[in-house]
């Protein structure tokens, strides 16, 4: 009796078993006669597909990989010798185009690793054109805003709105921390803090004129990169920073007049000195640099242009 029960027992798990593996084959079946449709459609309604004829194979393989589970459902229970002779065919087949696909695999997946790695790259000159686009309208941007601002200094004879309004401008153009006017001294042998966007300065301090950065700034017309340690950036408090800003400074022509006849001397120089932001990965480019240039040339136009009506009245 006891052999009897453990007979029942392992039928009902035989049963169970194979209960599992039914359901199992119709949902596996299922699911790749799904497939190949999938794969239809997105081809259909992909504009250009350059393997068409390996989706059919793949497709083939696939279909024939769920008939097997499918037919395989009929071996559960008492079935004919055609469902055997089917089921072998089926198998030998999907065994035949199993092969072919692997085998036409081996060609095809260096192109399409070669069409990810053409992809990869157009997908790099695509973002590094969008930078160069963004950086154009930032220059043309930039450019309107100092022309806007020459025009600006250019329409008043006021020393001190000249030099107040370009500093002001130039922080709002350019995004500064600061910006500041070095003026000769009158003996010139000094440059004394006149002008800054920020603070009021009474009695700005000086540095001496033949320091080695202020030579460096008055031997050039360009504008250059001076340390943010120099005498020349000490217009902007520094504690706390982490990262400290870069400064640029540019020579600023002064008219000399004698007996109303204008000689340019030297010594008759002021410099511009401009701050960026403190901490961040900020620099200065090269089309700001050239910007600089330009707004400093023309401030020393309309520099001397009030000197001559100061020196007339």
């Amino acid at each position: 009796m006891e052999g009897c029960a453990c007979i029942e027992q392992f039928r009902r798990t035989d049963e169970l078993l194979i209960k599992y593996q039914y359901i199992s084959d119709f949902f596996i079946a299922l699911a790749y006669f799904s497939i190949p449709l999938e794969l239809i459609y997105f081809t259909k309604k992909s504009a250009s597909f350059p393997y068409r004829w390996m989706l059919l194979q793949f497709s083939a393989f696939i279909v024939l990989c769920g008939a097997t589970h499918l037919i395989n459902l009929w071996t559960f229970t008492k079935h004919t010798q055609t469902v055997d002779i089917v089921m072998t065919v089926t198998k030998v087949t999907t065994a035949v185009v199993s092969c072919a696909t692997a085998l036409t695999l081996i060609h095809i997946i260096p192109d399409l690793l070669g069409v990810k790695t053409r992809e990869l790259f157009l997908k790099k000159k695509a973002d590094e054109l969008d930078r160069e686009m963004s950086l154009m309208r930032s220059q043309e941007d930039t450019g309107r805003h100092v022309r806007m601002l020459i025009h600006e200094i250019r329409s008043t004879l006021d020393r001190h709105t000249i030099l107040k309004t370009t500093l002001v401008e130039l922080g709002r153009t350019l995004g500064l921390e600061e910006c500041a006017f070095w003026m000769p001294s009158r003996s010139g042998s000094s440059l004394e803090l006149t002008h800054t966007m920020r603070h009021h300065i009474p009695t700005g301090p000086s540095v001496e004129i033949n320091l080695p950065v202020v030579n460096q700034v008055l031997s050039t017309n360009r504008a250059i990169i001076v340390p943010h340690t120099s005498p020349l950036a000490r217009i902007h408090p520094v504690q706390g920073r982490h990262v400290p800003p870069e400064v640029a400074a540019v020579r600023v022509p002064l008219l000399h007049l004698s007996n109303f006849h204008p000689e340019l001397l030297a010594k008759s120089y002021a410099i511009m000195v401009l701050m960026l932001p403190s901490d961040s990965v900020r620099k200065w480019l090269a089309h700001e640099l050239e910007l600089i240039e330009v707004v400093a040339n023309q401030v020393a136009v309309a520099l001397s242009q009030a000197e001559i009506l100061e020196e007339s009245m």
